[in-house]
């Protein structure tokens, strides 16, 4: 089992453990494992700016193509937490701005040992993985 492997199986284990209902993945990109796993269990919708085509295909009946920074709000309503997996920095800010308008909770898994300053995010680790994590206050799906 690869890194990304071992990650997305923590990830996985994390939300399953302490969320419900509806789970929104932005940048998913061409790593499809989280958003994967988690269909299983939730209602997942992935998203991302690429075409359907440029992600892994699997994802294409819970793939939206949509750009956080001026997201399809309809998208993203009645979910309980939106995540990211090692989303660029340019994009953390905007995950946060869209969970708080739509009253979800945030995850962030960043790249290896990046550091996220944004006040509103917490370090949490969980089974040794650094994550950090914007608990809303409005959270009315877990």
């Amino acid at each position: 089992m690869d890194k990304d492997e071992c990650v997305a199986e923590v990830l996985t284990e994390f939300i399953k453990n302490n969320y419900s209902k509806m789970i929104v993945e932005v940048g998913c990109g061409r790593f499809s494992a989280i958003a994967l796993a988690l269909r299983s269990f939730f209602n997942v919708t992935a998203t991302d700016l690429l075409e359907i085509d440029t992600v892994d295909g699997r994802l294409a009946p819970i793939y939206v193509k949509d750009d956080v920074t001026c997201p399809v709000l309809r998208v993203y309503q009645g979910a309980s937490l939106i995540f990211s997996y090692r989303p660029p920095l340019e994009i953390q800010s905007s995950i946060l701005a869209l969970s708080e308008r739509i009253g979800a909770d945030a995850l962030i898994k960043p790249f290896g040992s990046e550091i996220i300053e944004d006040v509103r995010l917490r370090l949490r680790s969980f089974r040794g993985l650094p994550l950090y994590l914007f608990k809303n206050e409005r959270q009315t799906g877990v």
